[in-house]
């Protein structure tokens, strides 16, 4: 009787794991975006802009300022190539930012 539960419980653990894994590709957290982010907040600082997602070398950002909007603009090639010495790989094409 015990296996049975022990098999049980190991099928619904993996099943939870894969459920998992699918919302974190959905939702682009994949471990990049960690060290994207953990890198944008330790290098990056431009105040009052969040990363929002990260999906197909696209990071995503929002913010309620069109002036951070701007420096974000014109740092852009320079923020991307910092973000992609993080990673390891040229894997970030473009920063798209969205003003609240």
């Amino acid at each position: 009787m015990c296996r049975d539960a022990d098999e049980s419980i190991e099928v619904s653990w993996t099943r939870s794991e894969e459920i998992i894994s699918l919302l974190k590709k959905k939702l682009g957290l994949d471990e990049d975006f960690f060290i994207v982010r953990k890198s944008w907040e330790k290098e990056i600082a431009i105040s009052g802009i969040e990363i929002s997602g990260y999906k197909s070398g696209t990071i995503f950002a929002q913010t309620q300022s069109s002036t951070a909007s701007f420096e974000l603009t014109a740092r852009k090639k320079e923020i991307i190539k910092k973000l992609n010495q993080y990673i390891g790989s040229s894997k970030i094409k473009n920063i798209k930012v969205e003003i609240k």
